[in-house]
């Protein structure tokens, strides 16, 4: 009971951020962020999902947030100009920079990140000369240099310097042992929850999973998300007939409109793959 007070504590204070964070936690999801509470009092936010069009601009922001505790810049357009921003986000743990456009240049605004446990560099333009200034960051267990410009012979020099530290340069393909494919994900058919008029429950950050719409009305119809804030997020129109499958998280809710935007009934998802029927009205 306890435990799932103190999450909903921590949901409410996306909303009710006092003063500058909460104007900061707004700014952020304008630009694409999804941020939801961690479960040590601090901020998850990521922008792999939605906010890819994010740039160096739309990171400044962040700096407001001193209490951010793991951040995904996954395939944005984040630059070395963008990672600036973060420099004083001293209890990051987690920084996922995969597919960006950072080089060995950001580096330096990293290694006073001394709470930095995992760090994400696959498919940038890291070499050894950056990796070296690695070794400051003493608390760095996972590192993923997987194709970059770091060799061998840098990953070694590191590995002696930080010998808790797993560095995963890439994959042996001539080392792979063939495994069986893994069942089908279990499904279960979503209860169709007609609407009072009233905007459905908010959504919960959870593990990801999917939910399968399936149109059987007469008309098309929208469909959107509930998000963390209670918004509402335009996913996309359905045709009569036509199915869409929409990745999501579990605990997230799904409003079914008209065109004009009338509330006609929404869908709660769980960790199973989700059927979500729209049934004639």
């Amino acid at each position: 009971m306890y435990y799932f007070a103190f999450f909903f504590f921590l949901l409410a204070s996306i909303i009710k951020a006092p003063g500058k964070a909460s104007a900061t936690i707004e700014e952020l999801e304008k630009n694409g962020a999804i941020i939801s509470p961690t479960s040590d009092g601090g901020w998850r936010i990521e922008f792999q999902l939605s906010g890819r069009d994010l740039n160096d601009d739309g990171l400044k922001p962040i700096q407001s947030l001193k209490n951010v505790r793991i951040l995904n810049l996954r395939d944005t357009k984040i630059t070395n100009a963008g990672i600036k921003y973060i420099e004083g986000i001293k209890n990051l743990k987690r920084l996922h920079l995969e597919r960006t456009q950072i080089d060995d240049g950001c580096i330096d605004y990293l290694i006073g990140l001394q709470e930095l446990e995992y760090l994400n560099l696959y498919s940038t333009k890291i070499t050894d000369s950056g990796l070296t200034k690695l070794k400051e960051l003493k608390k760095l267990k996972q590192l993923y240099v997987w194709q970059t410009g770091v060799t061998g012979e840098g990953v070694k020099q590191l590995e002696t310097q930080l010998p808790d530290l797993k560095i995963v340069k890439g994959i042996n393909l001539d080392k792979i042992v063939p495994v069986k494919k893994p069942p089908p994900r279990p499904t279960e058919d979503l209860k169709w929850i007609p609407s009072d008029g009233s905007i459905p429950p908010r959504s919960i950050s959870g593990d990801n999973t999917t939910i399968i719409f399936h149109n059987q009305m007469a008309q098309k119809v929208k469909l959107y998300w509930v998000e963390y804030n209670g918004s509402l997020r335009l996913y996309g129109e359905l045709d009569p007939g036509a199915k869409r499958e929409q990745n999501t998280f579990s605990t997230a809710s799904w409003l079914i409109t008209d065109l004009e935007d009338n509330y006609l009934g929404y869908f709660r998802t769980s960790i199973k793959v989700g059927k979500a029927l729209i049934p004639k009205i």
